[in-house]
Parts: C-alpha cells; structure tokens; sequence
C-alpha cells in the first residue's frame, strides 16, 4: 500500500507538502502541487481520511440517540436533524436503544472515545445526573426531553404550557371527563404533559380522573385497541388527549367500527401535526411541536461548539400551537 511517505519520496518534496497539497492549502506552488498530484494518481494514493480526522479531533460526525425508529415522532425528528447536519458538512449515526439502559451506556462509552464529534440525546432511561456522568466532558445536547439544563444543552418544547392549552379547549365545551395517553409516563417529557392536563383541570376548580390515565400507548395499533377498550366498555369519555397524531388515528378507526361519532361522542386531540391528521375523516385536532426549528436550532449551536465557541449549557423552550380541526368541538 502506497502511504504519504511514498508520495513525497517519488515526488521528491516533503511529507509536510504532500500533506498541504492534500489539504488544499495555498501556500503550495501550482508546479510543485501539479506533480505531486500526478504521482498520488499513477500510483491510486487515497488520503487517509481517519488520520485526518484524528489530526483535526473531528469525525464530522453526529451520533443521535433514540429509542425506536419505528416511532413516527423520532424518525421524523431524525430526518429534520440529520438534513440540517449534512447542510452543516456533517454525517450523523443513529442509535437505537429500544429502552435498553445497556445499550444506552454503550453509546455514551462510544462519545468518551471521540468516535464522533457530539451526541444528540432525543430520550433517557437514565437521570439527567447519570447521563453527565457517562458522558463527561464530551458535547451532548438533548432534544425532546425536558431537562433542567445544569449539565448539557436542552432544545425542547413547552409541552406542560401546549398541553394545558389543549385540555383547556375541551373543558371550556362542558366536557369534565377527559382521558390522558402516555408512551412513557415516567420520561420528562410526557412528565410535563401531564402536568400540563392536571394543571388545566385545576384552574376549572376540576379533579381528572386517574383511571383514565393511559400508558404504553404510541401507535395506530395501540389507539385501536384502546378505542375498543373504551367503546366495549362504555367508560364514559367526553374527551382524550391522544399523545400523538397516530394514537388519535388509530381512536377514530376504532369509533368509525363502533359506531361512535367523533366528535359529536368523544372528542379527540393528536399530538406532532403529522400530515396523518389531515387525511383522517375527521381531522384531528393536534399540536404543533415546532420540531424543525428545534432541529436547525440544535444542529447550528452543535457545529458552533465544535467549532472551537464556548459557552455555558444553554436550555431553548419552544412554544407549541394547538391546532383545532375537526376531532374536538370548534
């Protein structure tokens, strides 16, 4: 295998000028440029590009943490991050935990070893403690989930402030029955939503109903089967906040089976504006999650960093819009 020594031997300068010539640097003579060129092509010489990086400690790589890519919100949120990223000149890994503590602290062994430049953490099995401390010095910033900011960025919306909004529609139509759905009850994330639900029925002078408080709910398939649960067993429902835009299409195929009518019988907020709340018969009413703006924002202050900028851990909150269609009463 030819190496840079070779090249610079057979072409009679300086490894150090071969390594400019490689870097495209201008203080190289066009002759002298032009003939190492020359002998890197008769002889099918490829920079080492790992090398390269080890010299500049860039990958140019992003490495993103979720738990599955089969869920509608992190693939679209891993399709707005990783655009933006290789706008910005970098390539992004993503990583699947599937919930796995182990996994997870795999990854977070992989960022300590500098295999890429910064970890984009979307959701946690671990405290916000513990992932500083897996992660040390390296760059992390959170997305998604809303953490309190004292150990590494945080880009995340106002979910407790949308949520509240949105159960606050519905109890100002009468309804005081409303049911809550929850992926992950125990994450930050939908921590804040349901504070959020508590908090508007609180100002109503209103107490929900714990029993319909609804976990492990996150897919069409999931709103299906709990649409069945609800109808079969007549609880008495006026409202739902479904969590997501495919839990809510999943309620209204399950109503549509049963009879229901929608909203006129149960009224039902999506969560994300995914374009599956436009196609659905009604149109779910939902909340817009700004996640492109997070994306871009995220991307830009990662690169900035990397870039040599320093600056303290930064929290951005973004404000949802709750967007009212057809599924709840207008």
């Amino acid at each position: 295998m030819v190496t840079i020594y070779d090249i610079a031997r057979l072409s009679g300068v300086s490894k150090s000028t071969v390594s400019r010539v490689i870097s495209n640097q201008s203080y190289v003579s066009a002759e002298t440029k032009n003939k190492v060129i020359k002998v890197m092509q008769e002889h099918n010489y490829v920079p080492n590009s790992l090398a390269k990086q080890f010299r500049q400690k860039q990958t140019k790589c992003l490495a993103i943490l979720i738990p599955d890519l089969h869920h509608p919100y992190f693939s679209e949120l891993v399709r707005y991050i990783s655009a933006e990223s290789y706008k910005s000149g970098f390539k992004t890994v993503v990583h699947q935990t599937f919930s796995d503590e182990n996994v997870e602290r795999e990854v977070y062994t992989q960022l300590q070893r500098k295999e890429f430049d910064a970890l984009i953490l979307t959701s946690s099995a671990l405290s916000e403690e513990e992932i500083a401390e897996c992660t040390g010095d390296n760059l992390v910033v959170a997305c998604n989930e809303n953490y309190d900011g004292g150990y590494f960025d945080v880009f995340c919306l106002n979910e407790e402030e949308v949520t509240m909004k949105a159960t606050s529609h519905l109890l100002s139509k009468g309804f005081t029955k409303l049911g809550f759905c929850s992926d992950n009850i125990s994450s930050p994330l939908q921590q804040a939503r349901l504070k959020g639900f508590i908090l508007a029925h609180n100002k109503k002078g209103l107490n929900h109903n714990i029993d319909f408080i609804f976990n492990e709910i996150s897919t069409i398939e999931d709103g299906i089967i709990l649409g069945e649960r609800l109808f079969n067993d007549n609880l008495e429902l006026e409202g739902i906040l479904a969590g997501s835009d495919f839990v809510a299409a999943g309620l209204i195929r399950s109503a549509v089976k049963n009879n229901i009518q929608i909203p006129q019988q149960l009224s039902i907020v999506g969560f994300d504006n995914h374009p599956i709340s436009l196609v659905t018969n009604p149109q779910i009413s939902t909340i817009s999650n700004r996640l492109q703006d997070m994306a871009n924002d995220l991307v830009h202050h990662i690169v900035t960093k990397i870039n040599g900028v320093k600056q303290t851990p930064i929290k951005k909150v973004y404000n949802g819009e709750f967007i009212n269609r057809d599924s709840s009463y207008v």
